[in-house]
Protein backbone atom coordinates (compact mmCIF):
# COMPACT_ATOMS: atom_id res chain seq x y z
CA UNK A 1 0.00 0.00 0.00
CA UNK A 2 2.15 2.77 -1.83
CA UNK A 3 5.26 1.99 1.16
CA UNK A 4 2.86 2.40 4.04
CA UNK A 5 1.29 -0.14 6.66
CA UNK A 6 -1.94 0.13 7.88
CA UNK A 7 -1.19 1.45 11.21
CA UNK A 8 0.24 4.47 9.51
CA UNK A 9 -2.62 5.13 7.24
CA UNK A 10 -4.78 5.05 9.91
CA UNK A 11 -2.92 7.75 11.72
CA UNK A 12 -2.88 9.61 8.74
CA UNK A 13 -6.16 9.30 7.89
CA UNK A 14 -7.13 10.43 11.44
CA UNK A 15 -4.58 13.56 11.23
CA UNK A 16 -5.65 14.57 7.84
CA UNK A 17 -9.49 14.06 8.46
CA UNK A 18 -8.91 16.92 11.44
CA UNK A 19 -7.32 19.55 9.30
CA UNK A 20 -9.26 19.32 6.49
CA UNK A 21 -12.38 20.16 8.93
CA UNK A 22 -10.66 22.40 10.36
CA UNK A 23 -10.21 23.96 6.65
CA UNK A 24 -13.64 23.42 5.75
CA UNK A 25 -14.69 25.46 8.79
CA UNK A 26 -12.91 28.13 8.16
CA UNK A 27 -14.39 28.31 4.36
CA UNK A 28 -10.67 27.69 2.87
CA UNK A 29 -9.05 25.46 0.70
CA UNK A 30 -5.27 23.81 1.17
CA UNK A 31 -2.83 22.91 -1.47
CA UNK A 32 -1.07 19.23 -1.97
CA UNK A 33 2.10 21.09 -0.58
CA UNK A 34 0.24 22.36 2.74
CA UNK A 35 -1.79 19.34 3.55
CA UNK A 36 0.91 17.07 3.08
CA UNK A 37 3.01 19.45 5.20
CA UNK A 38 0.67 19.81 8.02
CA UNK A 39 -0.18 16.22 7.72
CA UNK A 40 3.63 15.07 8.32
CA UNK A 41 4.49 17.74 11.01
CA UNK A 42 0.98 16.20 13.00
CA UNK A 43 2.04 12.35 12.42
CA UNK A 44 5.96 12.32 12.23
CA UNK A 45 5.34 10.13 9.22
CA UNK A 46 7.32 10.35 6.22
CA UNK A 47 6.96 12.63 3.51
CA UNK A 48 5.06 12.34 0.18
CA UNK A 49 7.17 12.81 -2.82
CA UNK A 50 5.57 14.70 -5.40
CA UNK A 51 8.15 14.38 -8.07
CA UNK A 52 7.47 10.24 -8.29
CA UNK A 53 4.19 8.85 -9.36
CA UNK A 54 4.18 6.38 -6.39
CA UNK A 55 3.95 9.60 -3.85
CA UNK A 56 0.84 11.67 -6.22
CA UNK A 57 -0.65 8.39 -6.19
CA UNK A 58 -0.39 7.37 -2.35
CA UNK A 59 -1.32 11.04 -1.39
CA UNK A 60 -4.54 10.63 -3.71
CA UNK A 61 -5.13 6.81 -1.77
CA UNK A 62 -5.13 9.14 1.39
CA UNK A 63 -7.37 11.90 -0.14
CA UNK A 64 -9.85 8.95 -1.12
CA UNK A 65 -9.84 6.93 2.50
CA UNK A 66 -10.06 10.38 4.18
CA UNK A 67 -13.33 11.42 2.10
CA UNK A 68 -14.71 7.56 2.27
CA UNK A 69 -14.38 7.83 6.26
CA UNK A 70 -15.81 11.57 6.35
CA UNK A 71 -18.53 11.03 3.46
CA UNK A 72 -21.57 10.98 5.90
CA UNK A 73 -20.38 13.29 8.53
CA UNK A 74 -19.54 16.03 5.57
CA UNK A 75 -22.77 15.52 3.99
CA UNK A 76 -22.48 13.42 1.46
CA UNK A 77 -19.42 15.34 -0.33
CA UNK A 78 -15.75 14.21 -0.61
CA UNK A 79 -14.11 16.23 2.42
CA UNK A 80 -10.73 15.91 0.23
CA UNK A 81 -12.06 18.18 -2.38
CA UNK A 82 -10.69 20.75 -0.14
CA UNK A 83 -7.30 19.88 -0.92
CA UNK A 84 -6.68 21.94 -4.78
CA UNK A 85 -4.45 20.88 -7.47
CA UNK A 86 -2.15 23.73 -7.73
CA UNK A 87 -2.56 25.80 -10.78
CA UNK A 88 -5.61 24.35 -12.01
CA UNK A 89 -7.96 25.07 -8.80
CA UNK A 90 -9.37 21.72 -8.56
CA UNK A 91 -9.12 18.21 -6.51
CA UNK A 92 -7.27 16.29 -9.24
CA UNK A 93 -7.91 13.07 -10.84
CA UNK A 94 -8.43 11.39 -8.30
CA UNK A 95 -10.98 13.59 -6.71
CA UNK A 96 -13.24 12.76 -10.57
CA UNK A 97 -12.55 9.20 -10.15
CA UNK A 98 -14.27 9.08 -6.49
CA UNK A 99 -16.97 11.40 -7.50
CA UNK A 100 -18.45 9.28 -10.54
CA UNK A 101 -17.87 5.96 -8.10
CA UNK A 102 -20.58 7.91 -5.48
CA UNK A 103 -22.99 8.60 -8.12
CA UNK A 104 -22.40 12.27 -9.12
CA UNK A 105 -22.71 13.54 -13.06
CA UNK A 106 -18.79 14.60 -13.17
CA UNK A 107 -18.85 17.17 -16.65
CA UNK A 108 -16.53 16.17 -19.59
CA UNK A 109 -14.90 19.40 -19.97
CA UNK A 110 -11.90 21.16 -18.05
CA UNK A 111 -13.74 23.87 -17.53
CA UNK A 112 -17.07 21.92 -16.11
CA UNK A 113 -15.32 19.53 -14.16
CA UNK A 114 -13.36 22.78 -11.99
CA UNK A 115 -16.96 24.09 -12.04
CA UNK A 116 -17.94 20.74 -10.40
CA UNK A 117 -14.79 21.06 -8.00
CA UNK A 118 -15.96 24.59 -6.99
CA UNK A 119 -19.17 23.85 -6.32
CA UNK A 120 -18.67 20.78 -4.03
CA UNK A 121 -15.93 22.95 -2.21
CA UNK A 122 -18.96 25.30 -1.73
CA UNK A 123 -20.95 23.08 -0.56
CA UNK A 124 -18.29 21.56 2.04
CA UNK A 125 -18.25 25.22 3.18
CA UNK A 126 -21.40 25.40 3.86
CA UNK A 127 -22.28 22.06 5.68
CA UNK A 128 -19.61 22.81 8.06
CA UNK A 129 -20.73 26.43 8.29
CA UNK A 130 -22.77 25.42 11.36
CA UNK A 131 -19.05 24.64 13.24
CA UNK A 132 -17.95 28.03 12.67
CA UNK A 133 -21.14 29.53 14.29
CA UNK A 134 -20.80 27.58 16.95
CA UNK A 135 -17.29 27.70 18.11
CA UNK A 136 -17.15 31.82 17.73
CA UNK A 137 -21.01 31.85 20.03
Amino acid sequence: MHGRDEREWEKMIAAGREILVARAVLDRTTSYGEFAAALIRRTGCARFDFASGNGRASMAYLLERISEAAYAESGERLLGAVVRHPGVEDGGPWFCRMAVAKGFLVPRTRGGRQLFWAAHVRELHEHYAGRRRRSAG
